[in-house]
């Protein structure tokens, strides 16, 4: 029985294997992004770190409305899918056109929600910018979904690898160069690098990987992938709105400084978010057409093994924010200490919210798939709104903190309460019949 134990819940298990493989690319993949706007800071003015971090926040806020959820979908279907190559061909040509309709869009009229943004780029160039940076970031991050489906998640974590060192290197050269725009065109041209070799690699690996059982085929049909995309991409929006959108609003209610400070201190606590996102990746994609029981033990899985990374990380994170901060300059570490601790300790909870959506998405809960994010995203932004007048960019840290706090007392409490009326169930008495 303990070996038995051992092979379902152990770190060797496959799901949690393949999860800590995404979680250490995340990891890894944020340390050296984190020497990258160390560097930044470093190498160029406080308010051109400012405008280029709010630049690219803005295009993975338009490639995560422009993939439309599929690398969820991809998730979900490619392992019970006989027809996988087609799937995810179909996923990406979908995100490119897609993706290219919404960066023109924003593009073109930047002038109205982004002016901070043409002031700095020129208008021309910043459509130019996003026609381009939008369809190629989506392939990014549908690559890695691919990869993960296929049973290939180890792979993520040597693409972020290069990913991220091939970012310093073209930062390096902007920073010789002189080029006031040149993080953000460096960023889009190591990605276009990246997209190009998983791409190629991924038709090869499709092309060669075997059928799954016959036993576990599942067809999937236009419909089900309709249905699954439509709300969970509508949640996926709102719960970006708030990841990626903040700093559009930081920059509104500060300045450029204000909003370097926020981009520094999210890009920190940004690490400890994805290794529940990392977890819950993989518990999807080896728990897909699982039963009830297997699905709960499965997200149970993920919680127990996400909170033992999250919770020392958080902690150390907050109580060290100070010194952290301090390395990319004195004026970061003044002002933005106590929003890094705040935001850190709000990755405690995200655990829970994070783990609540995933198996939603398992058991294709089309509420939890909407109302979790969007709930969480519309009470971060309103209090954002609401703090940062009266208390300054710290009043972001509290709104993640007290957004995320409450969703997972609520969630927390429908578990418990889940968990009593079933053991009543099983409890009751079977009627004679």
């Amino acid at each position: 029985m303990t070996g038995e134990h051992e092979n379902t819940d152990g770190w060797r298990a496959p799901q949690h294997r393949d999860g800590m493989a995404l979680v250490l690319s995340s990891g890894v993949s944020s340390a050296i992004g984190m020497l990258f706007w160390v560097l930044a800071a470093r190498l160029f003015e406080q308010d051109t770190v400012g405008v280029n971090s709010a630049a690219l926040s803005a295009v993975t806020l338009l490639a995560s409305a422009s993939h439309l959820n599929l690398g969820n979908a991809i998730l979900r279907f490619v392992p019970v899918s006989d027809g996988r190559r087609a799937l995810v061909a179909g996923c990406f040509a979908v995100g490119i056109g897609w993706g290219a309709v919404v960066g023109l869009g924003f593009g073109i009229g930047a002038n109205l929600w982004a002016p901070d943004l043409v002031a700095a780029f020129g208008h021309p160039a910043l459509i130019a910018f996003y026609l381009l940076s939008v369809p190629i970031w989506t392939v990014f991050v549908l690559q890695d979904s691919a990869l993960t489906a296929i049973k290939r998640a180890p792979l993520v974590l040597v693409e972020n690898i290069v990913f991220a060192l091939l970012k310093i290197a073209l930062l390096v050269v902007a920073a010789w160069l002189g080029l006031v725009f040149g993080i953000a065109v460096g960023t889009l041209a190591a990605t276009f690098v990246l997209v190009l070799a998983v791409t190629t690699y991924l038709a090869r690996a499709l092309r060669r990987q075997p059928v799954p059982a016959p036993q576990a085929v599942q067809e999937v049909t236009a419909r089900d992938l309709a249905g699954f995309v439509g709300v969970d991409y509508a949640g996926n929006v709102a719960w970006q709105a708030a990841v990626f959108g903040l700093p559009l609003i930081v920059i509104a209610l500060t300045d450029a400084g204000g909003a370097a400070v926020y981009g520094v201190a999210w890009q920190v606590t940004y690490a400890l978010y994805l290794v529940a996102s990392g977890m819950g990746k993989s518990m999807v994609a080896h728990s897909a057409g699982g039963d009830s029981a297997a699905i709960v033990h499965a997200r149970r899985g993920m919680d127990r093994k996400a909170i033992t990374l999250v919770l020392p990380g958080a902690l150390v994170v907050a109580g060290g924010s100070y010194l952290i901060l301090s390395v990319f300059g004195s004026r970061y570490a003044e002002t933005g200490a106590l929003l890094l601790a705040l935001l850190a300790l709000s990755a405690i909870p995200n655990v829970v919210t994070n783990s609540a959506l995933w198996e939603a998405r398992v058991r294709r809960n089309r509420a939890v798939q909407f109302g979790l994010p969007a709930a969480t995203s519309a009470a971060v932004i309103t209090c954002t709104l609401v703090l940062i007048p009266a208390i300054g960019v710290t009043g972001a840290g509290w709104a993640w903190l007290g957004a995320q706090g409450v969703a997972a007392a609520v969630i927390l409490l429908h578990r418990r309460r889940a968990q009593r009326l079933d053991e009543e169930r099983k409890a009751a008495p079977i009627p004679p019949s």
